[in-house]
């Protein structure tokens, strides 16, 4: 019987998920827009910087950005991520943001591809908040990880 419970809690466990954060850092360095008239423009941003994570893991980021606002509200909004780890381990997540998401500076992310050692990582979700503060952003993200996940994220450092 303490078998059967204690493996019912470990299987609970890997089901719930662990948290893992990423903070990403960057500048903008590309910000073209098309200013169609007030609360109507098309803008397309470049991101590039770094990150660490939760396990102790860094690497480099970038991030490409569209968003078309028609009588100020989102049109459209895409973003395609790209992190690289500190072994080269590359892994790639887009998202989009409704209108009250972009208003308040928040988003969702899905891992999308990734180098076959974190292929459990694909179709992650991750909650992110933004920041900017000039041409920097800053941003914190969230993502809800199997424990297999977290077992190849831990191998990155290896």
């Amino acid at each position: 019987m303490k078998l059967l419970i204690l493996a019912l809690t470990f299987f609970s466990i890997n089901l719930l998920g662990k948290d893992y954060f990423i903070d990403f850092h960057a500048k903008n360095i590309i910000n073209e827009k098309h200013d169609y008239s007030k609360g109507n423009y098309y803008n397309i941003l470049k991101l590039d910087g770094s990150f660490t994570d939760s396990l102790g893991n860094y690497g480099n980021f970038n991030a490409l950005a569209s968003v078309e606002l028609k009588n100020s509200k989102i049109k459209q909004h895409f973003v395609s991520a790209e992190i690289t780890y500190q072994n080269e381990t590359v892994i790639y997540a887009q998202g989009s943001r409704t209108s009250e998401e972009f208003e308040q500076g928040t988003g969702i992310l899905i891992i999308s591809s990734t180098h076959k050692s974190l292929n459990e990582l694909i179709g992650t979700k991750c909650i992110y908040g933004i920041n900017f503060f000039k041409s920097t952003s800053f941003t914190s993200t969230k993502c809800n990880i199997s424990g297999a996940s977290e077992k190849q994220l831990m191998k990155v450092k290896d």
